[in-house]
């Protein structure tokens, strides 16, 4: 009778063999099927590095959440500019009477995200459109403005807005009494801040629309403790005795065919600066389109694929200079989402990147306005992850292979076109390498590469903190 061998036969030696080599065998077609995974999920597009919602989808005047450059905002100025940057921000979303953008403006975190946003963009502080300490989810958003601007090392300030006096004119109460009564509530509860926004050693505060009530700016003023300086809007405050400075806005009303971007508002702003010893803070902004508010008037100031952006800031240096500098400039707005002015989400620029790989090149072309862009960035996908390999002149270009200098075990690349601030940034997507066009020499951190550029020191030799940081730049 023919015996039949069992796994229970088997010597114990040769069982633990079999088992090993079952073992190995899992092994490796395990980790087979997770290299092609990964090869087969590698991704170069750019995520949302904004404090703008996901699920906000964006309108007319305003796009999506992005993922933006965050070159500081300040490089948009003349050479050797000291101005500090402020912008407009608006504390009411959460509101029914508002429109939905997927966050609440007195929500925590949300608070605390924004400042964290404004400040990576090179923003020094921001300026509440503040409707007094009765406003509900308004003012608390306030105080929550002031807590992260304490604990992140940023400013604010308040700035009373019209409609904080209405309910009062409509009461017939006595707008003057109104008005002190809030901005003593301002110097107790926001002005004492350390993150407080200060020029001369004095607090800061501004006003939106109020020269339309009967206010007695005098009795105002000496009613307040902390001797706060007043800010009121446009150029006709150089000229206010009860202003000690003066903050430009934006002008839809003014534009004309000669004038799409309402810049000669801004323009004559600057002109009556230069003969007042008032403080004056200028303005940039992206643009103006009201058909999301509904109070809205159907004004607009076209942005014209960021064009308005670098103009109004690029005219503030035909009045000043590293030797005549803006003490001040605000951006209206943050996130003023119904009139269009909102640069939380990042601004358009109407551009897109395309890009190809030869035998030996990689060539990319730029499609919309370059001049919205401050360089391209080469990425190569390596054995432990992205890393920023080059940069080029913000336009379209090609490069050899051999150029690159690529590490051995890269498998795919990347073309990004990196905005100047606060503009988008775009991606062409991953570009796997040809077989042929793969570098061949085995990768190792412990070894020295040859085939690199004279005067270039090795992969191996750059520390794996400072990749890292490539990597983290590449992508927020």
């Amino acid at each position: 009778m023919r015996s039949t061998a069992t796994f229970d036969s088997f010597p114990a030696s040769k069982m633990q063999m079999l088992r090993l080599m079952v073992a190995h065998l899992l092994f490796g077609a395990t980790f087979c099927l997770a290299q092609s995974a990964t090869q087969n999920s590698v991704s170069c597009e750019l995520p949302n590095n904004t404090s703008a919602s996901p699920d906000y989808r964006g309108s007319h005047a305003n796009i999506r959440a992005a993922n933006v450059s965050k070159l500081p905002i300040r490089s948009l100025l003349y050479e050797g500019a000291e101005t500090r940057i402020y912008t407009r921000f608006m504390p009411w979303f959460g509101d029914a009477k508002h429109r939905d953008l997927g966050y609440r403006s007195d929500e925590p975190r949300q608070v605390s995200r924004q400042v964290s946003d404004m400040r990576s963009r090179g923003i020094d502080g921001a300026i509440v459109d503040w409707y007094g300490p009765k406003s509900g989810s308004k003012n608390e958003s306030t105080i929550l403005l002031m807590h992260e601007a304490e604990r992140q090392n940023f400013e604010f300030a308040i700035s009373e807005d019209a409609g904080s006096l209405g309910d009062c004119q409509k009461r017939g109460c006595n707008v003057t009494d109104q008005l002190i009564s809030d901005l003593t509530y301002a110097a107790e509860h926001f002005e004492n801040s350390s993150a407080y926004v200060r020029f001369q050693d004095r607090p800061a505060v501004f006003f939106f629309g109020l020269e339309k009530y009967p206010i007695d700016w005098r009795r105002v003023r000496e009613s307040l403790p902390l001797r706060p300086l007043f800010f009121f809007r446009n150029s006709g405050t150089f000229a206010n005795p009860d202003a000690d400075g003066a903050y430009s806005w934006l002008a839809p009303e003014t534009v004309s065919s000669s004038d799409p971007m309402a810049m000669q508002y801004l323009e004559r702003f600057y002109s009556k600066a230069q003969a007042s010893d008032k403080i004056a803070m200028g303005s940039a902004y992206k643009g103006f389109d009201d058909a999301e508010a509904s109070w809205g008037k159907g004004r607009v100031i076209d942005a014209q694929c960021g064009q308005t952006w670098l103009a109004t800031f690029a005219l503030v240096g035909h009045f000043y200079s590293s030797r005549h500098q803006l003490p001040a400039l605000i951006i209206p707005t943050w996130n003023d989402y119904e009139e269009g002015t909102e640069i939380e989400s990042g601004i358009d620029n109407c551009v897109s990147v395309r890009a190809s790989i030869s035998e030996k090149d990689l060539s990319w072309s730029i499609s919309g306005r370059e001049n919205t862009l401050d360089h391209v960035a080469i990425l190569a996908h390596e054995p432990y992850g992205w890393a920023e390999i080059q940069q080029r002149p913000g336009k379209s270009g090609s490069i050899e292979l051999r150029d690159l200098h690529l590490e051995s075990g890269t498998t795919t690349l990347c073309v990004q076109a990196i905005g100047k601030p606060s503009f988008v940034n775009h991606s062409s997507g991953p570009l796997p390498l040809n077989e042929s066009s793969k570098p061949g020499r085995e990768f190792s951190p412990f070894r020295k590469q040859t085939a690199r550029k004279e005067g270039h020191p090795p992969r191996w030799w750059i520390s794996w903190p400072y990749r890292r940081r490539r990597w983290t730049r590449a992508f927020s």
